[in-house]
């Protein structure tokens, strides 16, 4: 897994820096500032170094024409901006295939409204001349710039150029980023040219498919469409992704801290970009945990495991052989939601409370089933408050023992109870007149996906602890399977209610204490392969 982002961020200017190698002749002079051609056209390749991704891509820029165009991965997603002086506006289409039901890889065209036209080639005046090398057994000159925060990361960015009578020909360009706590290497981004050419026609900066465009309105104001139209590598579209953003998760920041919030969330959206176009089987997107940093998004995951010794106040009733048995007479798909004794998805807010929504899910399921549906909503404020015996509040828990006091001490609902605060609380049981209470709660045997499907068939929704990753925290859809998940220890606890096959992979269906604006409406679908994510190694059920 990367290392941890610090809370604490400065801003990184993100810009994609490139390069082209010309059969011009080469004046090999200096020259006080960079200076780009007013109009070019170059094709490039970034490469971030960190993740293996590859990105070709090409530009068409002409100043005069006040129009721009950039291609991805040899045209699969074309996008060009028209500049009309006379109306102070840009006219942005975007050209990609799309695959419904109806059509497969189907062309089709979308335009929005945006302030500027797009120039692709990095801010000149930022860079410093520092002198000459040879690359690629020619002389370049090289530009740096370097910003340097002692409490989040120093970033260093290098812009390698010939000069060409009065104008700059970019050649290679390099943006590392060091953590300046421990000097630890962060992102490495490099950008190669192999093409580039002071010129381009109108032809090329003609956008295609016109009248056939959809209008979605002006850039910057619905972030779901935002952020598909917008692309990382540019500076203004992270800067419009950024602010739609705050805009639609009402997300309050002050000025310093928005360049902080605005490095993370570009950081995550690429990473979003960069998963996806692996097919993995699941999606990410951006979401309300994207401008947050891993240490503090740490309190999202509270959940200790129990250890092999936590056996249950109960047995597990069935033996190895009995497990082969029901095994045939299990359900290929089996979902408690669709049977209506699942209650609905809550949000654990900013409080390390995960042992306790995954445990409270467990027995509101399994009382629903046993009383002919009636789903029970639960005080997950109650544990907090009172069961710090083996558990410590909003700073996190276990399932076994959660499980023991609720059967030692009952449960009372939420409206019996009182509100979740999301914060430690003074305990008020004595105040209740009505505790709900289980007779027991049984460990399913660990590794065996039959026996936890018959523990969900035949009693009811189970709490697990898994470990979440980062990857988790931004997922959108689909068969979650993270090969890092596994090799380490279990941090949050969800509740399985039931599983099914997709594409011939079993997989968990997972209730989750994160909102139903996170993942499938607060679900997530995760791979039994491999005992992914620790799911079947310490998993409870309670018994009404």
């Amino acid at each position: 897994m990367a290392s941890r982002t610090s809370a604490v961020l400065f801003k990184l200017i993100t810009v994609s820096f490139f390069c082209g190698i010309l059969n011009h002749v080469i004046v090999n002079r200096e020259f006080k500032k960079l200076q780009w051609p007013t109009e070019y056209h170059y094709k490039a390749e970034r490469i971030n170094l960190k993740t293996g991704m590859k990105e070709p891509f090409e530009v068409w820029y002409g100043g005069e024409q006040n129009r721009s165009r950039i291609d991805y991965y040899n045209g699969t997603v074309k996008r060009f901006y028209h500049f009309e002086p006379t109306e102070d506006t840009a006219t942005v289409y975007q050209i990609n295939p799309e695959t419904t039901d109806q059509e497969t890889n189907e062309i089709v065209c979308r335009k929005m409204e945006d302030e500027e036209i797009v120039k692709y080639l990095p801010q000149a005046d930022e860079l410093i001349y520092i002198g000459q090398r040879l690359y690629d057994g020619k002389t370049v000159q090289v530009w740096k710039y370097e910003e340097n925060d002692e409490l989040s990361y120093k970033t260093q960015r290098t812009v390698y150029a010939y000069a060409n009578g009065d104008d700059s020909i970019p050649v290679r360009s390099e943006i590392v980023k060091y953590k300046s706590w421990n000097g630890g290497l962060d992102s490495h981004v490099i950008t190669n040219f192999y093409f580039f050419e002071a010129t381009v026609g109108s032809i090329e900066l003609d956008a295609e498919h016109v009248e056939e465009c959809t209008y979605l309105g002006k850039l910057g104001e619905n972030f779901k469409v935002d952020v598909r139209f917008l692309h990382p590598s540019c500076p203004n579209d992270v800067n419009k992704a950024f602010h739609s953003y705050k805009r639609h998760y009402n997300k309050k920041h002050s000025k310093a801290e928005h360049e902080i919030r605005k490095d993370i969330f570009e950081k995550n959206w690429r990473r979003v970009i960069e998963h996806n176009k692996r097919n993995a089987g699941y999606k990410l997107e951006i979401n309300k945990f994207a401008d947050q940093s891993e240490e503090e998004l740490s309190y999202l995951t509270a959940t200790r495991p129990s250890g092999p010794e936590e056996k249950g106040t109960m047995d597990f009733p069935y033996t190895d052989e009995e497990l082969k048995a029901i095994e045939d007479e299990l359900p290929l798909n089996y979902d408690m939601r669709i049977d209506g004794v699942i209650s609905h998805v809550k949000n654990q807010g900013a409080c390390g409370s995960c042992w306790a929504f995954s445990s409270t899910a467990a027995v509101e399921g399994a009382l629903a089933r046993s009383n002919g549906g009636k789903v029970y909503d639960l005080s997950e404020q109650s544990l907090i408050d009172c069961a710090w015996e083996s558990n410590n509040g909003c700073n996190g828990g276990d399932l076994a023992g959660t499980f023991k006091y609720i059967v030692n001490h009952g449960i009372p609902s939420e409206w019996a109870y009182g509100p979740y605060l999301e914060q430690d609380g003074f305990c008020h049981l004595e105040n209740m007149t009505k505790i709900n209470y289980v007779k027991g709660f049984a460990r399913v045997p660990a590794l065996s996906e039959v026996a936890l499907k018959a523990a969900l068939y035949k009693y009811g929704p189970v709490t697990v602890s898994i470990y979440a990753t980062d990857n988790m925290k931004l997922y959108s859809s689909g068969v979650y399977y993270d090969l890092d998940c596994t090799e380490n220890e279990a941090n949050h606890g969800v509740t399985v209610v039931g599983y099914g096959q997709r594409d011939d992979v079993n997989y968990w269906i997972v209730k989750n204490s994160w909102g139903e604006d996170w993942g499938e409406d607060g679900y997530i679908l995760m791979s039994s392969v491999n005992n992914n994510c620790n799911l079947m190694s310490d998993a409870y059920y309670p018994i009404i």
